[in-house]
């Protein structure tokens, strides 16, 4: 009976016997372990929120929105300025023009390791949104040295490529430079993406300090991130990410794959060229490794940018990870043989004029 209200199989539990069961279990665990992490919310409600009309979730969204808005001093949006950050950067500029109040500050972190349709894009989008006064955009810190820190510095100075959710410099001194990991967060993440933006807040007068940000992740995307609504629900504090403490908002988080195109579909939103002309499914860094069939994207990218940046990656693997090399070459090697593969006759012949430098 217990295995079956695990969270993997009872986004389902609607049932009234069956929700008391969980909620009795749920109890029992937390009597057995006091460090345990108990739900807020449970998945059968997650399941329930997440199959709600679009039109209910927008309502919601922007209800949830103009409360944070209202009972904060300050508010930025944090983007990627994809899919998921451009629906919340248009709600929240709704939001706020519900209520009357200033629209938030827009916070890119530009890694320099983007495409050059992606720079186009927030050109594009900041003036059909009009917050070209609002956007803030923050570059990755330089080095001791002067000199500007990219992906590629960064993986020469610790020696290996990033890989996902895993950090391979362990001693304290790494771990400060790092910019304070614990051990689950690339390095080039924290350096590229949050350290210039925490020097920034941390640089703020009190009074002028933010005290809550809207953040575009959805609980479908990811099982981390459906367990993070789940123990968090839509709204908490974040007392380490940030040099003091600033209140997280996920109102996306019921939010599907498909709301999200409704959303872009119904306020005739342009999508970021990126995706198309590099075959992309998710904005982030251009030439990121630290996710799983990272390869395979980059082979799919019909761009010379696309197929420059897996050569770059390999040579890199070939000097400091020779094992992890290999695997990337398998993984190429079997992609390119499987008759479903999306690659045209000239884009295989070029990964497998790749795959033979690194064999």
């Amino acid at each position: 009976m217990e295995d079956d209200y695990e969270l993997d199989d009872n986004m389902r539990l609607f049932d009234p016997v069956a929700r008391e069961e969980f909620h009795k279990q749920s109890e029992e665990k937390k009597a057995k372990s006091l460090n345990a992490k108990t739900f807020i919310l449970y998945p059968f409600e997650l399941f329930y929120n997440q199959k709600k009309t679009f039109e209910e979730k927008e309502k919601e969204t922007l209800y949830i929105m103009e409360q944070h808005l209202k009972n904060h001093k300050r508010t930025f949006v944090a983007t990627s300025f994809g899919m998921d950050s451009i629906v919340l950067m248009h709600l929240a500029i709704r939001a706020s023009e519900n209520v009357g109040c200033e629209i938030p500050d827009m916070f890119l972190n530009d890694t320099l390791n983007t495409f050059k349709e992606e720079k186009a894009y927030w050109k594009t989008i900041t003036d059909l949104f009009g917050i070209e006064k609002q956007f803030r955009m923050f570059k990755p810190p330089v080095d001791k040295e002067g000199k500007q820190q990219t992906v590629w510095s960064i993986a020469k100075k610790y020696k290996h490529l990033p890989s996902f959710r895993s950090t391979r410099g362990k001693n304290k001194k790494t771990a400060e430079e790092m910019g304070g990991s614990k051990g689950k967060t690339p390095e080039c993440c924290n350096i590229l993406k949050k350290k210039s933006m925490k020097n920034f807040l941390k640089k703020l007068p009190v009074e002028e300090r933010y005290d809550c940000h809207f953040i575009g992740t959805r609980a479908e995307e990811s099982r981390m991130r459906a367990m993070s609504v789940l123990q968090r629900c839509r709204s908490y504090v974040i007392t380490t990410l940030f040099p003091y403490h600033i209140r997280a908002v996920t109102p996306l988080s019921f939010w599907t794959k498909g709301d999200i195109y409704e959303y872009y579909s119904r306020y005739n939103i342009p999508k970021n060229p990126a995706y198309k002309a590099h075959n992309m499914e998710r904005m982030g860094c251009a030439s990121c490794p630290a996710h799983k069939n990272w390869e395979i994207r980059l082979a799919k990218d019909p761009t010379n940018e696309g197929l420059g940046m897996l050569r770059q990656n390999l040579k890199l693997l070939k000097e400091y990870e020779p094992l992890r090399l290999v695997d990337s070459v398998n993984v190429l090697k079997k992609y390119i043989k499987n008759p479903k593969n999306e690659l045209s006759e000239k884009s295989t012949e070029r990964v497998g004029s790749i795959i033979k430098e690194f064999e």
